[in-house]
């Protein structure tokens, strides 16, 4: 999942907080300048002092670029809390923003001062403490700004700082896509480009207000316009498609513009689809305001519209960023958070079991910050390997086979069905890999999903089934699991698909 860098003046806390979250969290914390002084055999202060300025930052640079290689898979993250001067190196600070997220913890000399008063600290030598940081701080505040993706205030309590920092994450998508995770909206929403005019924003009725942060976020690096489609799967149809298509010429948004989705799984499935079909691909960023959208919809390329069927009109064109603010999920209604829970607990069933035990311990009172970057950590990790559904990717429909021909057929919303998908798909891996069932189905209950409906005709579902998208000249294909975190892919004849609908009540 990457490091977390800490990065800020002297004094900002950087060493004190890496500590607390390294000893609560699965991560290992490691100082840079404990390192440069390992390494050397002496301080900080006498490295400065006999050898000069210019010698230490070399030193730290080493060390910058060394922990900035990605940790093998399978180790835990690092928390790397660094010298305050690692950022006047460019080439530190793109190797801090390629290898995981930053966090700048600011705070303002006069508090600064109160923290560093009796330490040796020879850049502070020969002046008035609070006037030097003053200085210091003002000569590098824009390269702090340009460093961070997080900014954090830093002057309040370290039980204040810490919850915010833990929860800052940056997960790559393969090579050209990235998702920033953090308390609220990075300060820097955009990538830098160069020739980026226009940013066209689509929204829904629900994630107005977000769309409107982001706005202002956003006025001052290009024109935007706030463009409001209709609210959940009625924004992907052919109508809304022709409608953003017209406005888009409208505006002449050109090839080096932005198109930005803020909202649920509904609205960044359309804004994807603009984005890659508009003038054959131009740049699109995601924010997804709903826990489904944040864990699966907006990562991994798949974006599409609603045609006779659910998704089949698509393309795979992967968002340069998503950004996802634990803030806004924090703040989900209960029925929001159980939608996405589903999708949650579907990351932990194929790939990663402590997911499935943080649903079991917590219920719908889950640690968001964990749960999410453990979730997007697994979609991305397989999206990085198979771009385009060609092989291992199909493991994350798991719960889709049926889940989706319930969705329509009983009217479920997504994560409800694909829960009912789910717990059907374990009846089926219980018949062909003696799967216990209640191992999927117990984590759904405790969540508060249901694994069961009442239908009496399972043939309309089938009917649905057998128009998927993942449906090959083979047959149709399911994701069973032989074990929670084992999923296998196979291909299923009716009446399998019979047996799993029988076990969720749908049979007829």
């Amino acid at each position: 999942m990457g490091n977390l860098w800490l990065i800020g003046m002297m004094g900002s806390g950087k060493s004190t907080v890496g500590r607390r979250i390294a000893a609560t969290t699965d991560s290992g914390f490691v100082d840079v300048d404990s390192l440069v002084e390992e390494q050397a055999g002496k301080s900080i202060s006498s490295i400065f002092r006999e050898q000069g300025e210019t010698a230490l930052r070399e030193m730290e640079s080493t060390e910058v670029r060394r922990l900035s290689v990605e940790p093998a898979p399978g180790a835990n993250s690092r928390v790397i809390a660094t010298g305050g001067g690692a950022i006047l190196d460019p080439a530190n600070v793109e190797a801090m923003r390629r290898s995981g997220a930053v966090a700048w913890l600011d705070a303002p000399a006069g508090v600064l001062a109160g923290r560093v008063r009796d330490e040796d600290r020879p850049l502070l030598a020969g002046g008035d403490t609070v006037s030097r940081l003053t200085e210091i701080l003002a000569g590098r505040h824009s390269l702090y700004q340009q460093a961070a993706h997080y900014r954090i205030n830093a002057a309040r309590p370290i039980e204040r700082v810490v919850p915010e920092v833990v929860g800052c994450a940056r997960i790559a998508v393969g090579s050209a896509s990235e998702v920033l995770i953090g308390p609220g909206l990075p300060h820097r929403l955009m990538p830098a480009s160069s020739g980026r005019e226009q940013v066209v924003i689509i929204c829904q009725p629900g994630s107005r207000l977000v769309a409107e942060s982001v706005r202002e976020l956003l006025r001052s690096e290009a024109g935007t316009t706030l463009i409001e489609a209709p609210d959940r799967d009625e924004a992907k149809s052919l109508d809304t498609l022709a409608l953003l298509y017209d406005r888009l010429a409208e505006l002449n948004l050109g090839r080096h513009d932005t198109i930005v989705g803020v909202g649920g799984g509904a609205v960044t499935d359309l804004a994807g689809f603009v984005a890659a079909t508009w003038l054959r691909g131009i740049e699109s960023i995601l924010v997804p305001t709903t826990l489904l959208g944040a864990v699966d919809a907006s990562i991994g390329g798949k974006t599409g519209i609603n045609v006779m069927g659910k998704n089949l009109v698509g393309s795979f064109w992967h968002p340069s960023r998503v950004v996802i603010s634990l803030d806004v999920l924090s703040r989900l209604p209960r029925p929001l958070l159980l939608e996405g829970s589903a999708e949650a607990v579907k990351a932990g069933f194929i790939a990663d079991p402590r997911l499935v035990d943080l649903f079991m311990e917590h219920g719908l009172a889950f640690p968001m910050a964990e749960v999410v970057r453990r979730a997007v950590a697994v979609k991305a990790e397989v999206v990085s390997e198979d771009f385009r559904e060609g092989g291992l990717r199909a493991i994350l429909n798991f719960g889709h086979t049926l889940g989706h021909g319930i969705e329509v057929a009983c009217e479920l919303s997504h994560g409800h069905a694909v829960a009912v998908g789910m717990a059907a798909a374990a009846a089926v891996s219980a018949d062909r890999h003696g799967l216990d069932q209640a191992r999927v189905r117990v984590p759904l209950e405790r969540l508060g999903l249901p694994t069961r409906i009442h239908a009496a005709n399972p043939d309309s579902i089938l009917r649905l089934v057998r128009r998927d998208k993942k449906r090959t000249a083979t047959g149709l294909r399911m994701v069973l699991l032989r074990e929670v975190g084992d999923p296998v892919v196979e291909y299923v004849d009716e009446a399998t698909l019979r047996l799993g609908l029988a076990a969720v009540g749908i049979a007829g």
